[in-house]
């Protein structure tokens, strides 16, 4: 693998043996030169802000380490010993220039980025593989990541290929997020949609291979599989709406309701959650005004399901309703452990993965319906302890 190490020596304090970006200036001239364009991958570690700053220059250096390794590892599979790799600014982020994969510059066209996005993600695999090994053995702290993208450089300019180059990397970059985006929605839809559909097979089977079910069995099944189905259309429906509310077409049909009964409802909607831990609902207050029933209901359900998820067995998890002339406030808090840092301030965040399962797919697709009603979702603690969750909606209540 090229790395021009000799010509241009690695002049940071941290020993990995990859070059810095200016080793690229070479091959970029001697592709401009022949007219091909070549194929960049963009590696990015993440979570690097988030070590204690004590620990911050040697978790660097041990990252640095494992994606020197990985790229060294990777030569004869996924790169070539023609490729050439560099280190960017403070080597928070990597770059592969595919010279062996370098073509005429008419026909980039034909390069696949979905060959290129194999590529990157077997070496994002195999850094990821490494950087878990050095957690493991506690040379890293957790919730170090890694994310790459990709492009196809174009023939630079003989006299400021770095320019070019630098150019290209931030629209890898732009890739990278947008990859990561991409795979941690995809992962957060599969959980949430698992749960329900294991309910709806698993009772389903069993009320088809039991024949000789007892009637109060086969009815309570029967129920599940229902509930679990309705569950399951109130997610499908919420991901329409995040589309639509994305898209600018989100539109609501509001009509004068008592927001009381659509606690209720909502209470009702997870019955099985809490009655399975026994909980209660402490219910204060009333509220009535012009809101889509429906996305309202859904929003309530979310807060309530999120708050009967970490709230003791035994425990009460309280609403209270409140109006003044500046609209209306829903307060949901519970008795668990409350948000962590993390989680707070991502709150609502639409598919966060540092979400620690308190501020996931349910609180974001609330926040959102909340706001496509002019409201806000705020977070704070509960008395004493717990989480606590403040709908705030403008308007005549």
């Amino acid at each position: 693998m090229a790395t021009n190490s000799r010509r241009l020596p690695e002049r940071r304090a941290l020993d990995s043996r990859i070059a810095e970006l200016a080793a690229l200036a070479a091959p970029l001239t001697r592709l401009a030169a022949a007219r091909r364009s070549a194929p960049l991958l963009y590696i990015e570690l993440i979570g690097i802000e988030r070590v204690p700053a004590g620990r911050r220059t040697a978790a660097l250096a041990a990252c640095k380490r494992a994606v020197a390794s990985s790229l060294r590892d990777a030569v004869g599979t996924v790169l070539r010993r023609s490729d050439a790799v560099a280190a960017g600014t403070h080597a928070h982020w990597f770059v592969a220039l595919l010279v062996d994969r370098a073509l005429a510059a008419p026909a980039r066209a034909s390069v696949d980025d979905a060959d290129l996005g194999l590529v990157c993600g077997r070496l994002q695999a195999a850094i990821r593989a490494k950087l878990r090994a050095l957690e493991r053995r506690g040379t890293l702290p957790a919730g170090i990541g890694v994310i790459g993208g990709w492009t196809v450089l174009d023939p630079v300019s003989p006299d400021r290929p770095l320019a070019e180059l630098r150019q290209a990397v931030r629209g890898a970059a732009v890739v990278a997020r947008v990859e990561a985006r991409r795979a941690t929605v995809l992962a957060a839809v599969t959980h949430e949609l698992r749960t329900p559909l294991t309910s709806i097979i698993g009772y389903a089977d069993r009320l088809r291979d039991e024949p000789a079910l007892a009637p109060p069995l086969r009815a309570r099944y029967s129920h599940i599989v229902a509930q679990e189905g309705r569950r399951l259309h109130r997610l499908v429906e919420s991901l329409i709406d995040i589309g639509a509310w994305t898209a600018g077409r989100l539109k609501l049909s509001p009509r004068q309701v008592d927001v009381r009964k659509l606690v209720r409802a909502a209470w009702g909607a997870i019955g099985d959650r809490a009655s399975a831990k026994s909980l209660r609902l402490a219910l204060r207050g009333d509220a009535a005004g012009s809101l889509d029933a429906e996305r309202m209901e859904q929003v309530l359900i979310n807060l309530l399901d999120n708050a009967a998820r970490h709230s003791p067995r035994g425990g009460s998890v309280r609403v209270e309703l409140r109006r003044d002339k500046s609209g209306c406030r829903v307060t949901v808090s519970d008795e668990g452990p409350g948000f962590t840092r993390a989680a707070a301030r991502v709150l609502g965040n639409e598919f966060t993965p540092e979400a620690d399962g308190r501020a996931g797919l349910g609180l974001s697709i609330a926040r959102l319906l909340v706001e496509a009603h002019g409201g806000t979702l705020a977070i704070g603690r509960g008395p004493g302890r717990g989480a606590r969750l403040e709908v705030r909606l403008p308007g005549v209540f």
